[in-house]
């Protein structure tokens, strides 16, 4: 290699690595998911002045991430971050894609929002400028990494109204939001009767799952895939483009609203068959919000807010697909920002507390079993209910913490108990599926039982049957490495989900619950009798205990008794309590 060539190879790998610090300088500077508009970041700023530092090209790693960590201390409300990858390619001649995996947190939040981030970004050089030309990112739990977004909405404002946007998204191929919006503007000066008009904000759920198993190429894809569906979806889909990550945007006329929304569902349905098959260990699906226009109708982004609050109402554990924008989702959304506000200050002060319903052997009538339930006692006494915040925490990944929380607080009880010589039971607590999915959930559990010194025989980790899907292999294999230490695994809301039956030959479990509707119906329906007696008989043949939730009346636990049903939890025997309560009535009940 001649002088001159190795000196071109090292001005190529100086200005590549030039790139890499600009574009992760910029990603750290600016990174942002706000709470209302999930902004993460925009394309089209300059980011040169990045370069202007003094000292600021890095000759090797550890001068790469001296150098972040210098330039992060200049941004209020820094984050603690390391690099884990960063690489970048020549594109083109002025064109760079850099890719990388970043870890960051704030110094004030604890380890729930440590969090791993995926990015991908083209930055393209133009007269000695760089500039993003996109920029693609995925986490692997949703985190906020500072509450003050002004900064980057006024930058963002500044560089609308300097025209920079471009028209086109360079992935998908729709519009870019700018000129989406200033062609939405036009279309709605003038609203005929003939006419009704909505604004559809869309999301592809579990979007971070397909980027992190299968990577940025196939991520692009889905995005591309989708764009193309939702404009193929009707005539009524006038307008399209993808506002940010894996969001996108639509503006739509229609005439029946009623048909218009089982477009919409069709539209869901049509994504999970001919796309959502393509990633099915991600399972993502769409999540639309809609805002009907009036013909007084508030500014575009004004109504794209509304539309992206009506999506973000949608509840993690249903099957509704669509939320329409009206006050009660407003104010329900209003309801969520302020627990997600309180819940790390709830949690410091001792506000979430393990309360326990007892499950009871039919045959004897005594305990020999609980279930530990989270409620939420505000220090004014007030109590906030689960269906309220489990759904919100399942979408912000707070609910990891939680559930560890609560099978802490059951293994300090019982690791309690036991060194007072006092009778114990084995209880029961609700995994959710965000906490299945950490990458070190067995350890974890694992080290709160040693920590707690608790046996295994007295826990039992409770999923409900909804969280399940098609491929189970890798749940198993979680589940028998629990398992093989002597936890048990019980399976919730039992018949309510698809292909329960399947559920029993693939994964390693020891305890059906059966669904309180099945229970309610026994008395109307000989259908549901006939559902639990062979369940029961089935379940029993295959060494599984039964449990029936829900039982209210004594028909119902006569029945149950009949069917030689093992255990029965529900209101007619008791209520949950708080734990203190429990460790009273077992106590009565062993030692009278």
């Amino acid at each position: 290699m001649t002088t001159q060539e190795s000196r071109e190879q090292e001005i190529k790998r100086l200005n590549a690595e030039k790139v890499k610090q600009i574009a992760l300088c910029h990603f750290y500077s600016y990174y942002v998911r706000h709470n209302m508009s999930d902004m993460l970041a925009y394309v089209g700023e300059d980011v040169t002045w990045l370069g202007s530092q003094s000292n600021f090209v890095a000759h090797n790693r550890q001068e790469f991430e001296n150098l972040l960590e210098r330039e992060i201390k200049k941004v209020p409300k820094q984050c603690v971050m390391k690099v884990i990858s960063a690489d970048v390619s020549q594109v083109s001649g002025n064109c760079y894609q850099v890719t990388g995996e970043l870890e960051l947190r704030l110094p004030v939040q604890d380890n729930v929002y440590y969090t791993n981030l995926r990015f991908s970004m083209m930055i393209c050089k133009e007269d000695g400028k760089f500039s993003i030309v996109s920029i693609h990112t995925s986490a692997i739990r949703k985190t906020a990494l500072w509450d003050d977004t002004q900064v980057l909405k006024e930058r963002q404002k500044q560089f609308s109204e300097e025209g920079g946007e471009n028209i086109q998204d360079p992935v998908t191929g729709v519009l870019q939001l700018g000129a989406f919006k200033e062609r939405a503007a036009r279309q709605l000066e003038d609203i005929s009767k003939a006419k009704n008009y909505a604004l559809i904000c869309t999301d592809i759920c579990n979007f971070e799952r397909v980027n992190n198993l299968y990577g940025m190429q196939k991520a692009d894809k889905l995005l591309a895939d989708t764009a193309k569906m939702i404009m193929a979806s009707g005539k009524c889909i006038l307008l399209c483009c993808r506002s940010v990550a894996d969001h996108f945007v639509a503006l739509a006329c229609y005439q029946d609203f009623s048909t218009f929304r089982n477009m919409l569902n069709e539209l869901c349905n049509r994504f999970v068959v001919e796309i959502g098959n393509e990633y099915s260990d991600a399972y993502p699906r769409l999540g639309i919000g809609v805002y009907r226009i009036d013909k007084e109708h508030p500014p575009i982004q004004k109504m794209v807010e509304y539309a992206n609050l009506a999506r973000k109402s949608l509840r993690t554990n249903t099957t509704s697909h669509i939320a329409v924008y009206d006050e009660r989702v407003y104010t329900q959304l209003i309801r969520a920002g302020k627990i997600e506000q309180s819940m790390k200050n709830a949690m410091a002060q001792h506000e979430f507390k393990a309360f326990i319903q007892p499950k009871y052997n039919l045959e004897t009538g005594q305990i020999v079993g609980a279930e530990a339930l989270v409620r939420w006692i505000r220090e004014d006494g007030s109590m906030i209910y689960p269906d309220d915040f489990i759904p919100i925490f399942e979408k912000n990944g707070f609910i990891v913490e939680l559930d560890f929380f609560i099978l802490s607080e059951v293994c300090r009880m019982i690791q309690r108990r036991l060194q007072e010589k006092r009778h114990c039971v084995p209880i029961s607590i609700n995994q959710s599926r965000v906490l299945l999915q950490e990458k070190d959930y067995v350890k974890r559990v694992a080290d709160i039982l040693k920590k707690y010194d608790t046996p295994p025989r007295y826990i039992e980790l409770e999923l409900t049957e909804r969280i399940f899907r098609d491929d189970l292999t890798d749940l198993a294999k979680m589940m028998g490495e629990l398992r093989n230490l002597g936890i048990r695994w019980s399976i919730d809301d039992f018949g309510t989900g698809y292909s329960s039956l399947n559920l029993l030959k693939e994964l390693p479990v020891d305890i059906i619950k059966i669904d309180k509707s099945f229970l309610d119906e026994t008395e109307s329906s000989e259908t549901s009798k006939i559902i639990i007696r062979k369940t029961v008989e089935l379940t029993q043949e295959l060494d599984k205990t039964v449990v029936c939730e829900g039982v209210e009346t004594e028909n119902q636990a006569d029945y149950l008794r009949g069917i030689r049903c093992d255990m029965a939890q529900g209101y007619l025997y008791a209520k949950p309590m708080p734990m203190e309560e429990f460790e009273k009535l077992l106590d009565k009940e062993i030692y009278g």
